[in-house]
């Protein structure tokens, strides 16, 4: 006789999803973190590492409209287990043929399905948490990227000189194949239902427009501190393997931080959650200012405005999504979708046009420049969001529909 399929456990769709968040964005930490091998190795400019970044990135935002139809429409289960499988494809190719063309590739194949993963995700993340689990679920699966940079940073180095980055690579696309299987049996199939206004109860808010600027211009501010802040300490002179412990002490720190503080924001309700945003990227700011100041004045003043700016960076990015979450949360693929939509064009141009004034300029005083700028704009557009963009109400999550039951 058959037996029943029971829900899965919250912990096991926590789990896959934050792996599935972190593994998704490969490129941003082989580029981050093997950045020096692959310049050893391929020969590339700083415009090209930014590049490889960017398109990732650029494929995500352009898919990222698209996804938000396919999610609410289809569930979550598929296109999780779809983009680990895309990702783990793209980067067996890029280890297997290695050279920058194939680099590129990878990178437009996999940011293309982490369109779906990150719209997926949030769905099957919130669709297992209660209302008032959300902010935190959201921000534990988000925490799979900033952990991912960690490991990276303390491991990606040494590993590259051991046993070459196309190794450290291909050891990625395993892990991701591995977790593609894990989402196929863990991940709900969960549609989101009809919000209290019919038809309607899936539009957005009136100035949802000010939550996408914010996360735009966050990561456009943030995004270097992880593509290329190790790069720019090896161009000054400090080893890759110092480099990275700079850099994991940040995304360490911040991928803690990162759910602590959700946990308390979510404690004190989403009424003041933009608020804290800004206060969070106004830090942000003043990290990025530090490293910047700190290019001219050593290394330890670069180590303080680094860890700063990366534990902002990575907690902020929390709360771009949550905020997101708390704005729509009727129609939290779609949200989660539109806001990626210019989240991800932001990543796009900015490690793009970072790499590139480094190699017009010969330095990294403007990019620096044009990153605090862009944090700047962030702190402004949140404060503006707490002002005139309320946290919608949202109603009892719907039954999920079961994935299967983890393995005991």
């Amino acid at each position: 006789m058959r037996g029943t399929r029971s829900a899965p456990s919250r912990s096991a769709v926590l789990t896959v999803s934050t792996l599935a968040m972190g593994l998704g964005a490969a490129p941003m930490p082989i580029v981050g973190y093997l950045g020096a091998a692959l310049r050893a190795d391929l020969g590339l400019t700083g415009a090209q590492l930014g590049l490889v970044v960017g398109v990732f990135y650029g494929a995500t935002g352009v898919t990222s409209l698209l996804g938000s139809r396919v999610v609410d429409r289809l569930g979550a289960r598929w296109w999780v287990a779809g983009d680990q499988a895309l990702t783990a494809a793209g980067l067996a190719t890029a280890a297997a043929v290695g050279s920058f063309p194939a680099l590129l590739v990878s990178s437009v194949v996999t940011g293309c399905g982490y369109a779906f993963v990150n719209a997926g995700t949030s769905v099957a993340v919130t669709a297992v948490s209660r209302p008032d689990q959300a902010a935190t679920a959201v921000a534990v699966k988000t925490a799979g990227i900033p952990a991912l940079l960690t490991v990276m940073a303390l491991a990606g180095p040494p590993a590259a000189d051991a046993v070459g980055w196309r190794g450290v690579v291909l050891a990625l696309a395993g892990l991701a194949a591995v977790n593609a299987v894990l989402a196929l049996l863990w991940v709900p199939s969960h549609r989101p239902a009809p919000g209290p206004a019919g038809d309607r109860g899936g539009a957005l808010p009136r100035g949802f427009v000010w939550v996408v600027l914010a996360a735009t211009c966050f990561v456009v501010g943030t995004n270097p501190l992880s593509a290329f802040l190790v790069v720019s300490l090896v161009d000054g002179g400090i080893s890759p393997v110092t480099a990275g412990l700079v850099s994991a002490a940040g995304t360490g720190s911040g991928t803690v931080a990162m759910v602590l503080v959700a946990h308390r924001s979510e404690r004190r309700g989403p009424l003041p959650r933009a608020g804290t945003a800004a206060l969070v990227c106004l830090v942000g700011l003043g990290g990025t200012l530090l490293l910047w100041a700190g290019t001219h004045l050593g290394l330890a003043v670069v180590a303080v405005g680094a860890v700063a700016g990366l534990l902002c960076a990575m907690v902020g990015a929390g709360f771009a999504h949550a905020v997101t979450v708390d704005r729509a949360p009727h129609a939290v693929g779609r949200a989660t979708a539109v806001m990626s939509c210019g989240y991800y064009l932001g990543a796009l141009v900015s490690p793009l046009a970072f790499g590139a004034l480094a190699d017009l300029t010969g330095g990294y005083d403007l990019p620096w420049a044009v990153t605090a700028a862009a944090m700047a704009l962030s702190v402004a557009s949140y404060a503006v969001v707490q002002r005139r963009v309320p946290p919608a109400v949202a109603a009892p999550p719907p039954a999920v529909e079961t994935a299967g039951v983890p393995p005991a």
